[in-house]
């Protein structure tokens, strides 16, 4: 009867590589992305003085491996480096090397990294990649938002107010109609003063609850949602693969249509991308949307929002717009 021997002092050669399959999604990312770009996007963030610092793109990859394989904590994550063979491999660590541990991965996140914006930019290099292989076209983008929990006490808040200007929207409109009322006024050769009176936009206030403990986060009131502080995070998806090609936080109390133009002006201005139809909810059925949309040359999607029926007269659904 054989026994197995105790082969933990032994002395080997292993090639790590040998250990990741070849389907393993850690070695598509390492076959087709460079992460070097890294290095001069923090080297500000860096000095040239005291002792030498962990490999920022090591640091980086550890977040990403986090996020990846769903790791909820800096402390978990050293510890399945160290144990996972296919982990080491991405960071390029051999057995033998030390893993950088939790508080260093925890304090980089939380301080030197924070302000750098190294993570969009990340975000953005893989987009820029997508595109280049063909499977982004931007023909046809579609955009939804969901809700994230806030780290937040519904208990913990106070009811403040703030002054709400003129939306850049509402600004545009009364310019847009200006200039046709001096069309009109110009073909119907009115002299001297304008007709019709210019309405003017006063600035106002609401009453805002707020979070004393995150007060970036926003209460979210909606029906079939949950109430209380929330983020919202808006996704765009390129239909062509799936790929997503902007993703934006706001408070929960941000309605999705608000950010929505500007966020596909910015798909278009930073990826070079030729956006010719989109798709929305009808959370997206706003006037400020289709307005962008049709100023943008972009046929949009967007199913009509259930509004309450007139007792008198026409309701705007039964309105078509030629």
């Amino acid at each position: 009867m054989d026994k197995d021997r105790d082969n933990q002092g032994t002395y080997m050669y292993v090639n790590l590589d040998e250990y990741v399959p070849p389907d393993h999604i850690l070695r598509a990312i390492r076959d087709n992305i460079d992460f070097s770009f890294i290095y001069d996007k923090v080297k500000h963030l860096y000095s040239d003085k005291g002792r030498p610092s962990d490999d920022p793109v090591k640091l980086i990859k550890m977040l990403l491996i986090g996020y990846i394989f769903g790791i909820p904590s800096e402390r978990q994550i050293e510890e399945q480096i160290k144990l996972n063979l296919a982990y080491r491999w991405f960071l390029n660590l051999d057995l033998a090397d030390r893993v950088p541990d939790h508080s260093t991965i925890s304090q980089n996140r939380r301080r030197r990294f924070r302000d750098s914006n190294i993570f969009q930019e990340l975000f953005d290099e893989v987009v820029r990649l997508c595109i280049s292989e063909g499977l982004v076209t931007g023909k046809v983008v579609v955009t939804d938002s969901t809700h994230v929990k806030a780290s937040a006490s519904n208990q913990r808040k106070e009811i403040i107010e703030v002054k709400c200007t003129p939306s850049e929207y509402m600004l545009e409109l009364d310019r847009e109609a200006e200039r046709l009322q001096d069309e009109i006024n110009q073909e119907k050769g009115y002299q001297g003063k304008k007709r019709g009176k210019k309405r003017e936009l006063k600035e106002e206030t609401r009453e805002v609850v707020v979070s004393t403990t995150d007060p970036d986060s926003g209460y979210m009131n909606r029906p079939n949602k949950p109430k209380g502080f929330h983020y919202l995070n808006h996704m765009s998806i390129d239909t062509e693969n799936g790929i997503i090609t902007d993703v934006h936080v706001t408070p929960g109390n941000v309605n999705d249509h608000e950010p929505y133009i500007d966020r596909l002006k910015v798909q278009e201005e930073k990826f070079g991308l030729d956006i010719q139809k989109v798709g929305a909810d009808k959370g997206y059925d706003y006037m400020n949307v289709h307005y962008g949309l049709d100023k943008m040359g972009i046929e949009g999607y967007i199913p009509q929002f259930e509004r309450s029926p007139k007792k008198q007269g026409f309701s705007l659904d039964k309105y078509l717009y030629d």
